[in-house]
């Protein structure tokens, strides 16, 4: 049977899984768009790479049952990056899937090499004025590339050998990218395919940026109004921040996955264990499946407006939400326990399924 409750005690908020979980990683990560040519299927490793050890937290070691465990394992699996390595990059064809298309087709377009791009290094690798660029970095780690799009350019970017940075401004941006870049995306599309893991978005006002993170650790940043942002396809440990009216949508997660939202939109589709939401006040977040368990929501920011919180399906348990004055917060399936909503002074908290209580904040 269900639960509902208004719960008129004060308190402190308790974050009870986020010291659990982490926000997942701290990688010096670079951009992601995804499906130029066929650079997308090279490289590929079996870790994150540098910038990035975004494994779930350390607590699985032991081998315990404990949802800290699994998180330990759901890391591994991150930073293993399984299927997706070399191929889960754009399909080849000038970016013509904006997340990269996944599967096997990167490397196709890799042996293929279909599409023609042009070699370039440092600071040479810039495209405007409403010109049609494929550049492929052929620089070094002590001469990097610096992409540079601007004045309404369409841009198909590759760097094969990584730590490549760049700017999109008022354009169309396709990378791919074998890790470690890093993409500023000022008033564009851009679309990053990260095919070894830490890569980094910017996203600003207007633009709209999608990312494909093969084997984890990537990061997005996402502020003004009318800005979106996606990564798609996150092993594990990847972070979004979205502020000041900004979107966040994160699409699945293996593990320690964390989003802080400020905008009208904070999903988190799927996660296998330990994801969390700082969901800012007034702001409706959301996670839609918590498989293993262990996923947790929870209140930032000082503004006084109300906010709706929500773990729509928590199979695994473990899984909570700290519900402060006024919100309105909901679990759904707890079919393994142990979720708990911990309700603020006039808050409206409700657990469908009889494995989820209510408590004071």
């Amino acid at each position: 049977m269900g639960a509902s409750r208004n719960v008129g005690f004060g308190g402190g908020i308790l974050l009870a899984m986020a010291g659990l979980f982490g926000c997942g990683g701290t990688a010096t990560e670079p951009p992601l768009p995804g499906g130029s040519a066929g650079t997308a299927g090279l490289g590929g490793g079996d870790t994150i790479a540098d910038g990035g050890t975004h494994s779930a937290p350390d607590s699985g070691a032991g081998g315990t049952d404990s949802i800290a465990g699994r998180a330990g394992h759901a890391g591994e699996a991150a930073k293993a990056g399984g299927a997706g390595k070399g191929g889960a990059a754009g399909a080849g064809s000038a970016g013509a899937d904006s997340a990269g298309a996944g599967s096997s087709a990167g490397s196709a377009g890799a042996a293929g090499g279909a599409v023609h791009m042009d070699s370039c290094s440092g600071d040479a690798c810039a495209c405007s004025d409403g010109e049609s660029c494929k550049l492929s970095c052929s620089g070094t780690v002590n001469t990097p590339c610096s992409f540079a799009c601007s004045g309404n350019a369409s841009c198909d970017l590759g760097c094969p050998g990584a730590l490549c940075t760049g700017l999109c401004q008022n354009s169309s941006c396709n990378l791919t990218c074998d890790g470690g870049c890093e993409l500023a995306c000022e008033a564009s599309t851009c679309n990053t395919n990260c095919t070894t893991g830490g890569c980094k978005s910017n996203c600003t006002s207007g633009s709209d940026c999608a990312t494909k993170c093969t084997t984890g650790g990537c990061s997005t940043r996402c502020a003004g109004a009318g800005a979106e942002c996606v990564i798609d396809t996150c092993p594990g440990g990847c972070q979004m921040y979205c502020t000041d009216e900004a979107s966040c949508h994160l699409t699945s997660c293996g593990g320690a996955c964390r989003l802080e939202c400020d905008g009208p939109g904070c999903d988190l589709d799927t996660c296998e264990i330990g994801c969390t939401i700082g969901c800012d006040r007034g702001r409706t977040c959301r996670i839609g499946a918590c498989t293993v368990g262990g996923c947790s929501i929870g209140p930032i920011g000082t503004r006084a407006e109300h906010s709706t919180l929500v773990i729509a399906d928590c199979r695994g348990g473990e899984c909570s939400i700290d519900c402060a004055p006024g919100d309105t917060c909901t679990i759904g399936d707890c079919s393994g326990g142990g979720c708990t909503i911990h309700c603020g002074q006039g808050a409206s908290c409700t657990c469908m399924d009889a494995g989820c209580s209510v408590s004071a904040l």
